[in-house]
């Protein structure tokens, strides 16, 4: 076996599935290997970028690690974005790396670039292997990494010699096996320390306003049924954050949705400022997340819980702070409050008033809709149809932009898990798309649907070839206002609505370029349109482009608090608006 063979093996005692890249001339041996690969499936992108997002929400998807992989120079840093979100969202993703020959080393040539150096501020572990002996462990070391703690992207670098030359007898023979509790995520689980149980169970007792605060941690680590055990023992308010979207069923009376500057109802911020005492479960609670700390009231306790101890108290003070995984931490935080109180706790007057003021907030946005169905189409209004149109089950991919917003606040999911994705780390244009292939690879029985702008879509557009060559009857949404409308609306908030660089060619027919794609594609002009095109389109075994026309940033203030303040938007506008 050559290093190529070697490294294909070690992929499938890891069971890996489906890799995502595309060729280059330093990798032509591991294609060589990969061609003849069972049970592996190679998923040949169009851009290096792209097979990192693809590679990053198949892991949100499936559990288990993404695995990508890049040729050498321009296409390694071209992964670098991708990198970047697995790593600030803490993905467990494998990046693999064609490169130069080590005889070629210091000699100026064609791709050579120090891969490693520039990987290593964005990943768990990066390493660039010199001899296809050292393969095995290596594969293993990146796995363990990338599974275990906080996970994260590994990278490796692989010579193109080390991958065609053969490897060592006794490697063959003895070294080709996984280690098992790193095939999916997370690996190595720890367990809470005792007495920082029983002092958390101890002021959940005896709080008058508890909270919780659920992050993307939750859904890391599987954490959700004991979530909801726990929130509805004691009847806490449970809050997300956009990458905790899915910790807790949003049609359950424990859920107040999202919190933060970006895709938070009113009632919910207002909440977690009344509130005496904060859970904090697998967030960093960063300055997007608790508006630069104003969210948390200075004489609330906080307890907070991470598998990474460099995220306790690093933001906020912690009265509490727990290193351990999140579903094991919740596990015997239930079973010391059920040892002090068995019976559930009651619904306080607090808890009420906080769920009537959620549901009023709601009931506002429901009557504002009722009368909205004009061209160009309400992103809240969008969203409604999305609700009385998706299976429950559904797995939506959100580009940042005008999308992120109004899913956050209103699309509320009917089942736990990880059903809606966004790329919070970095909020990088381009990844929805691509994005929605790699989630539909993990789950193919599930709808899945990409959200995007046209600032987005242009970054992306050449993967509607892979979905076609895939025949993969993804939906995608295309929300258009002919502009980068997000630093619009900063441009009329902060700039005096000095539109400087911001404007698209509104004559692009992006309808007429998906169908040359091969995509079915439709202009939806109102809601009713819309909902019939998006019941059309989960019929089809083709996928299917539905562009949607919406107001500027000129026009439409979205849903992100700090630009909602009352010195930024008056109330006459809020309330055109529908806030």
């Amino acid at each position: 076996m050559n290093g190529s063979e070697v490294l294909v093996s070690m992929l499938q005692k890891y069971g890996v599935k489906h890799i995502f890249g595309l060729p280059g001339d330093t990798g032509i041996s591991f294609y060589n290997a990969l061609s003849c690969a069972e049970e592996l499936t190679h998923i040949m992108c169009r851009d290096e970028r792209h097979s990192g997002y693809m590679a990053d929400a198949y892991a949100r998807v499936s559990g288990r690690p993404g695995v990508c992989e890049v040729p050498s120079g321009g296409g390694a840093t071209y992964l670098l974005p991708a990198a970047a979100e697995a790593d600030g969202s803490s993905i467990p993703m494998i990046c693999l790396a064609s490169d130069v020959p080590v005889s070629s080393d210091e000699k100026s040539a064609l791709t050579a670039i120090d891969q490693t150096g520039i990987f290593s501020p964005v990943s768990r572990f990066s390493y660039r292997l010199t001899s296809p002996d050292a393969i095995p462990f290596m594969v293993r070391k990146a796995f363990r990494m990338a599974t275990g703690g906080r996970p994260g992207p590994s990278y490796l670098a692989f010579p193109e010699n080390v991958l065609s030359a053969p490897a060592a007898g006794h490697v063959v023979d003895n070294d080709l096996y996984a280690e098992e509790p790193c095939i999916e995520c997370p690996a190595f689980r720890t367990r809470p320390d005792t007495g920082l149980v029983e002092k958390t169970a101890e002021l959940l007792l005896g709080a008058e306003r508890p909270l919780i605060i659920a992050g993307g941690g939750v859904l890391l680590s599987k954490a959700w049924e004991e979530l909801a055990g726990l929130a509805g023992h004691l009847s806490i308010p449970v809050a997300t954050t956009i990458n905790g979207k899915g910790s807790i069923t949003e049609t359950s009376c424990l859920s107040i949705g999202v919190i933060g500057s970006n895709g938070a109802k009113f009632a919910t911020n207002d909440a977690v400022r009344e509130a005496d005492l904060i859970l904090a479960l697998g967030t960093r609670l960063n300055s997007s997340i608790t508006l630069s700390g104003s969210l948390i009231d200075k004489e609330a306790r906080v307890i907070q819980v991470d598998a990474d101890p460099a995220q306790l108290g690093n933001t906020i003070r912690c009265d509490v702070a727990i290193h351990g995984d999140v579903r094991l931490t919740l596990e015997d935080i239930f079973a010391e409050v059920w040892e002090r109180q068995p019976s559930p706790g009651a619904e306080s007057g607090w808890f009420l008033s906080v769920r009537d003021r959620i549901d009023r907030e709601f009931s506002q946005v429901e009557s504002f809709l009722a009368g909205e169905n004009k061209f160009p189409l309400h992103p809240a209004r969008v969203v409604k149809v999305f609700e009385e149109t998706f299976p429950h089950d559904s797995i939506i991919v959100s580009d940042a932009g005008y999308s992120t917003p109004y899913m956050s606040a209103y699309y509320r999911l009917k089942t736990s898990g990880r059903h809606f994705i966004d790329p919070r780390a970095h909020g990088a244009l381009g990844y929805a798309l691509p994005a929605s292939i790699g989630a539909k690879m993990a789950r193919p029985d599930s709808t899945v649907v990409g959200l995007f702008g046209d600032g987005s879509l242009g970054m992306s557009i050449g993967e509607l070839e892979t979905v076609t060559r895939l025949n993969l009857p993804l939906i995608y949404v295309h929300f258009n206002n002919n502009s980068f409308g997000w630093i619009q609306n900063i441009q009329k908030i902060y700039c005096d609505g000095n539109y400087f660089s911001t404007n698209f060619d509104p004559s692009v027919d992006h309808v007429k370029i998906a169908e040359g794609f091969g995509l079915n594609a439709v202009r939806a002009e109102d809601a009713d349109s819309l909902k019939k095109a998006l019941q059309e389109a989960q019929s089809s075994e083709r996928a299917t482009f539905i562009e949607i026309m919406i107001p500027s940033g000129a026009e439409l203030t979205p849903l992100v608090a700090p630009w909602l303040r009352d010195e930024a938007l008056p109330e006459e506008a809020r309330k055109k608006d529908g806030y």
